[in-house]
């Protein structure tokens, strides 16, 4: 028991913070009015000239000051204590805010004078498995970020990790110049972000007990089960399609870098032959 109660002390995850400041903090990472609005709408403008301009710095800071996190934590968390307001607000204003951010980049791509590819876009347009993994493991640490105390290095490292503004305006771009691989890739990059932060938030509110004394029976809790499998085996499909691709491509220039090497050393010795055969 000594021993049990001395392991445990290390994997135990006790909240830093009160029960009702952690709930505050939820509550307002998911409002969509006053400083998440402009943050949002500056956001998706630092993040639409990242892209454009291919400046790798722009591109992080949208990930930095992106609110799209918090509706995804919310609901998440909401769904584990099956508390009625989170899931409803973290919901509507994750949708709002999606919207909001597609369409604005949609139009800022139509109207700019740099409408040629870059590779931050490209970078942005095709998700792996691995990508699903980052958003997973990125969720687990972006919720003990907001249950510990002084939890914001935590926060900005999550948003960097598992980007959600570049991808949504990547596929802003693709509506803005009709292609469809962007559009899509961007879609589909930024729904596996945010279906695995919020699995990750679920499962860990879950694990940590937070906010007990909230928790209300759930009704039809196979339903749910049934249903984050089904979103999880769908969404992952595609990753690790994508990852496999990927992966042969790589095999594929590694095999021609060999081959190429090997042409090379094959004209070095023709060329030693020809300058012995002058000689003679």
């Amino acid at each position: 028991m000594k021993y049990t109660h001395i392991i445990k002390r290390f994997y135990h995850l006790k909240p830093e913070e009160s029960e009702n400041d952690t709930y505050a903090e939820i509550l307002e990472g998911i409002q969509l009015r006053g400083y998440n609005f402009w943050i949002l709408g500056f956001a998706m403008i630092i993040a639409c000239i990242g892209l454009n301009t291919d400046s790798v710095s722009a591109v992080i800071g949208a990930m930095l000051i992106s609110p799209l996190m918090g509706p995804i934590i919310g609901f998440a968390f909401g769904l584990a204590i099956n508390h009625k307001t989170l899931k409803k607000s973290g919901i509507t204003n994750w949708f709002w805010m999606t919207i909001i951010s597609l369409v604005a980049s949609t139009l800022f791509f139509l109207f700019t004078p740099f409408d040629f590819n870059t590779v931050q876009l490209a970078n942005f347009k095709q998700a792996t498995i691995f990508d699903i993994l980052l958003a997973f493991f990125g969720g687990m640490a972006g919720f003990i970020g907001v249950v510990k105390k002084d939890g914001t290095k935590v926060i900005a490292g999550v948003a960097v990790a598992t980007a959600c503004m570049p991808p949504l305006c990547t596929a802003g771009y693709g509506i803005a110049h009709l292609d469809w691989e962007y559009f899509l890739g961007g879609t589909y990059f930024y729904l596996i972000n945010c279906l695995f932060i919020g699995l990750a938030s679920f499962l860990l509110a879950r694990f940590s007990k937070i906010h007990l004394r909230m928790d209300r029976t759930i009704k039809n809790p196979g339903v749910y089960r049934w249903l984050w499998i089904s979103f999880i085996v769908i969404m992952t499909i595609p990753g690790i399609y994508l990852a496999n691709l990927k992966w042969q491509q790589e095999k594929k220039k590694v095999r021609f870098q060999s081959d190429s090497e090997r042409i090379q050393v094959l004209e070095k010795k023709v060329e030693q032959l020809d300058s012995l055969l002058r000689l003679k």
